[in-house]
């Protein structure tokens, strides 16, 4: 591979930064990304390098570092205190000798902010001084191990400090019991080493190992005493030629001429971690957005299922309904005795067509009942699975959103407002800037359709309420809203004998019959073959019922009785016996055709209450599916994190080594 062909398959430090700063943009948005720009930019000035003191609480770094400053006759600072409490609340910061010297929090404190604001000041240290206590990485041993090799800021291309950038010190050397300056002090000096470098060499490597600086910086405790402004150099010279303070310092001023080096290391470093977080909390919040799209998806499945089972269970029971009429009617035709008078023909016939389609209508309607409440049941079971959860938490910060009135549209030319959390430059904050980002959109989309997203809420959120009036399989139906219940509605309990001769279309009549006036005209007017229900009826309107269907069943018996009897006397001529078999081919056919047009009408009028209880249930099982003003912001900021996820992975992919 020639020069130029390995310059492009690895890209330079410099140009990989750029981009991991565009990815981390692309993630947690503009306004985050300005913060950890500018964080950077402050960092990138500094004209010396900043040397970050890390490690466990207690471990001797605000004395260490008392007293490196007062080596270089730098005033220390009112907040290098040495106390038994936990002074050091925030990162500090102080230049000597051509250095930078941050102070951090001790680690292992029990404080997470402590924490948090230590591993902060990792992103712009250009050198680290491991300051660790006699026991060295048993502190805190993975952690310091990460921080050590490189891992923590990325763990599968690690970005270590180089070479002489990073100082382990164990520190309080004098308090371990051996003289100092004696042959016994100084093997345990050898021995602190040699430990501290079999913990470090199998994971950095032999050779890559870094050096260890055994050191007691305050000897016996002399200067702990001492006022921060009034230390001098005078107040140390008891350990003076054994305290490993020299051979520390000296490593520590070479540094000082290195600069535009670390700073390349340190701005690689600053991107890879902020890159690894962004990439951390993009997955976790795409997961999120994962989990809430699935369960919208599965209550539109589910809705659109029980839609499938509702409209199959409506043809099924039409169909019945369909046969069922047509049965009765075809009995009643060719049941009837040439005796049985009109009257007693057409009572008979409401008798048998009020018990048939009653039956028919009480089992239909405990169907769709029955139907609706699994539906019902299927929502409340549903609702406690993650994405369920998920969804119905997006759900109600969209409800919050628009009762706080935070909906109202956003004015293009406020100045955007840096969240305060993304100028941490922690992990947690970094995921919190991540989710900023993203419920910044979803609320400014919803900010400029509110009036869509509260009429989507408002028919999401009826949809509780639909299933609170859902009965239960058994219970009676309450009647659709808007409407009043129908005086001659067809109880399928009613006894059609009990008027005595009431008019059966009549309102208060038989209770088997329609009201008359709510269903037209007579529908019966005869076509061109005499039968009723034809053309003149459709063009009429209106559908049968009871009484209309016992008149339309009589002239269906009497048509057959004298059909039977001319059948019978020219039956008696064998040559006019084909000629009898066409007509009656005929009449047969026009016959059926009568009973179909006839069980279409009765039928019509037997479905109306059943029909609008479907349409209710419909209504309700569509209302669970999530309305497209709902789902499609979250698809749309869900499709932005996959990318945004995707860039970060590939630029992390890229890292150079």
């Amino acid at each position: 591979m020639n020069a130029a062909h390995a310059a492009h398959a690895a890209p330079e430090p410099h140009d990989w930064a750029s981009r991991a700063e565009s990815a981390v943009r692309e993630a947690i948005g503009q306004a985050g990304a300005a913060a950890l720009a500018g964080s950077w930019a402050a960092i990138a000035q500094r004209p010396v390098p900043t040397v970050v003191l890390y490690g466990p609480q207690n471990a001797g770094k605000t004395s260490l570092l008392r007293r490196l400053l007062t080596e270089d006759g730098t005033t220390v600072p009112a907040w290098a205190a040495v106390s038994a409490r936990k002074e050091t609340f925030a990162a500090d910061a102080v230049e000597s000798g051509g250095l930078r010297f941050v102070d951090t929090p001790g680690l292992m404190a029990g404080d997470p902010q402590h924490t948090e604001r230590a591993q902060a000041a990792l992103a712009e240290a250009d050198a680290l001084l491991l300051v660790l206590n006699r026991r060295g990485l048993a502190a805190d041993r993975p952690h310091l191990l990460a921080v050590a090799t490189g891992t923590h800021f990325h763990a599968d291309r690690p970005r270590p400090f180089p070479a002489g950038a990073l100082l382990p010190v164990v520190t309080m050397a004098d308090r371990w019991g051996a003289d100092p300056g004696t042959e016994e002090f100084h093997e345990l000096v050898r021995e602190s080493r040699r430990a501290l470098h079999a913990q470090l060499a199998p994971h950095t490597g032999e050779r890559s190992a870094p050096a260890a600086h055994v050191v007691a910086a305050d000897p016996y405790q002399m200067a702990a005493g001492v006022p921060a402004g009034e230390l001098r150099p005078e107040h140390y010279l008891l350990g003076d030629e054994w305290d490993g303070i020299a051979a520390l310092r000296a490593a520590l001023h070479a540094l000082a001429g290195r600069t535009a080096e670390l700073r390349a290391h340190t701005r690689t470093r600053f991107w890879t971690r902020h890159a690894a977080a962004a990439l951390e909390a993009g997955r976790a919040e795409l997961a999120e957005s994962e989990a809430a799209l699935a369960g919208a998806g599965r209550r539109r499945d589910r809705a659109l299922l029980f839609e499938a089972r509702l409209d199959a269970a409506c043809a099924a029971a039409s169909a019945r309904l369909r046969a069922l009429l047509r049965e009765e009617l075809a009995r009643l035709v060719d049941a009837a005795p040439p005796a049985e008078g009109d009257e007693a023909l057409r009572r008979r016939a409401e008798t048998r067509l009020a018990t048939a389609t009653g039956a028919w209508r009480a089992a239909a309607a405990e169907e769709v009942r029955r139907l609706a409440f699994a539906a019902r049941a299927e929502t409340a079971a549903a609702a406690a699975a993650p994405g369920s959860e998920a969804f119905a938490t997006y759900v109600d910060e969209v409800v919050e959103l628009l009762r706080s009135g935070a909906a109202e549209a956003p004015d293009p030319t406020a100045p955007a407002v840096t969240p305060t959390a993304a100028v941490w430059l922690g992990l947690g904050p970094l995921a919190m800037a991540v989710r900023h980002e993203t419920r910044r959109r979803l609320r400014e989309h919803h900010a400029g359709h509110a009036e869509e997203t509260r009429r989507a809420l408002a028919d999401f959120t009826a949809d509780a309420a639909r299933d609170a009036d859902t009965p239960a399989p058994g219970q009676a139906a309450p009647p659709p809203a808007g409407t009043a219940p129908d005086p001659g509605a067809w109880q399928a309990d009613s006894d059609p004998a009990a008027d005595d001769g009431a008019a059966a279309d009549q309102p208060g009549g038989d209770g088997a019959a329609y009201a008359s006036d709510a269903y037209g005209p007579d529908p019966y007017a005869a076509d061109a073959y005499g039968y009723p229900g034809g053309p003149a009826a459709d063009a009429a309107g209106g559908g049968a019922h009871p009484g209309h269907a016992a008149e339309a069943v009589v002239a269906l018996v009497e048509e057959a009785l004298v059909f039977a009897a001319w059948y019978h006397l020219e039956h008696r001529t064998r040559k006019q016996a084909a000629d009898t078999a066409r007509e009656a081919a005929r009449r047969a056919a026009r016959r059926r055709a009568a009973i179909d047009d006839l069980t279409e009408r009765i039928a019509a009028g037997c479905e109306e209450d059943w029909l609008r209880l479907v349409a209710a249930t419909r209504t309700a099982i569509r209302a669970r599916i999530p309305a497209d003003a709902l789902v499609d912001p979250l698809r749309a900021e869900h499709d932005r994190l996959r990318g945004a996820v995707a860039t970060l992975e590939q630029v992390l992919g890229e890292l150079p080594l």
